[in-house]
């Protein structure tokens, strides 16, 4: 999630959208009270630098034993941004806050900024998800399962971060000025970036969280997957015109 008073826009991270990408991409022309939660290390390892809000946060949020230990040991102390803008932060904004409470938060702002956010195919973002999800759990349940899941409610239980449609939404409307596609991440990311005023350099895209190994969607579905993926993703599949990968 980005609030760019620099350069007057807004961005929301619907997870497993190419979302980390994108901060990356943005954050390496930040101004200095600009706001990014998350993808911190995807943004420093992509040339960015924390900015004065952020080394502000480091003094106000974390002990000087270790901002000590950290700048003895990195020459830097910018790899702390991300925790310490999280504990400043927290309670009223997150990594993938949706557009009701970024407006909550700043209003004036969401008034006069562009608003943005990538979106991407149910299908392959609910197995994204899967494969994420559970990438450090020693023993998993299958795909079928976590579907199950998430329809029963226990999504926030088991702290599974499925949610997308309602990230950039209000009532079922769009609230956003743009909605970009995973599926064309350059293309749509050159149009926010001309939208904002900003220089786009595909040297700088990097697939931040992107598997070497792209998954065979379709072996991940069961009988009653495609269905359950339908109900959970409905008004987003039907939005865009998203059809299971042949």
């Amino acid at each position: 999630m980005i609030i760019s008073h620099r350069h007057k826009f807004i961005f929301i991270h619907v997870p497993k959208t190419a979302g980390s990408t994108v901060s990356a991409y943005l954050a390496r022309e930040f101004g200095p009270w600009d706001l990014q939660l998350g993808s911190w290390k995807d943004a420093l390892g992509n040339g960015a630098k924390a900015n004065r809000l952020a080394l502000t946060a480091m003094f106000c949020h974390l002990s000087p034993l270790k901002i000590a230990q950290t700048l003895i040991r990195n020459h830097s102390v910018d790899s702390l941004a991300g925790v310490a803008l999280s504990r400043r932060f927290a309670g009223r904004l997150a990594d993938h806050s949706s557009a009701s409470e970024i407006e909550a938060f700043d209003p004036t702002a969401w008034k006069q900024y562009f608003k943005f956010c990538f979106v991407r195919n149910p299908f392959e973002r609910a197995v994204s998800l899967y494969n994420w999800h559970y990438r450090k759990a020693d023993t998993r349940p299958s795909f079928s399962q976590m579907l199950c899941l998430i329809e029963a409610g226990a999504a926030e239980k088991e702290r599974i971060n499925w949610k997308s449609w309602q990230l950039y939404t209000k009532n079922d409307e769009v609230v956003v000025d743009f909605v970009g596609r995973q599926e064309r991440l350059s293309e749509d990311l050159r149009n926010v970036c001309d939208r904002i005023g900003l220089p786009f350099d595909e040297r700088f895209l990097t697939r931040a969280k992107a598997n070497p190994r792209r998954p065979d969607i379709r072996s991940y579905y069961k009988p009653g997957d495609r269905e359950r993926v339908e109900r959970l993703f409905g008004a987003e599949i039907e939005r865009f015109k998203y059809r299971f990968p042949d």
